[in-house]
């Protein structure tokens, strides 16, 4: 029970912080990270809670999502490694 109460107090405080500082900095972060097809007019109810779910989630348990971030980037090393050897055997 105190996990999940840990949890929610640090999703709200990093929601309220998200929202409040959107036009100041966290929408210039990603706008310089999000392609164009990920960005729409109302990002800030999109994104705010999604990244208040992760912070939070990183908060509570560091170590799992320490590990979910690297399989995460092995499989898009893996991946794009591989779709540049797939395109390089087509090429040929």
């Amino acid at each position: 029970m105190t996990v999940i109460l840990i949890w929610l107090i640090a999703f709200a405080v990093l929601l309220l912080l998200f929202l409040k500082r959107w036009d100041v900095s966290v929408s210039g972060i990603l706008d310089a990270l999000l392609p164009a097809v990920l960005r729409s007019e109302d990002d800030r109810w999109i994104w705010s809670p999604a990244l208040a779910v992760l912070g939070a989630t990183f908060i509570v348990r560091p170590v799992d999502m320490l590990f979910t971030l690297i399989v995460i980037g092995l499989l898009a090393l893996i991946g794009t490694k591989l779709a540049g050897w797939i395109v390089s055997k087509v090429q040929h």
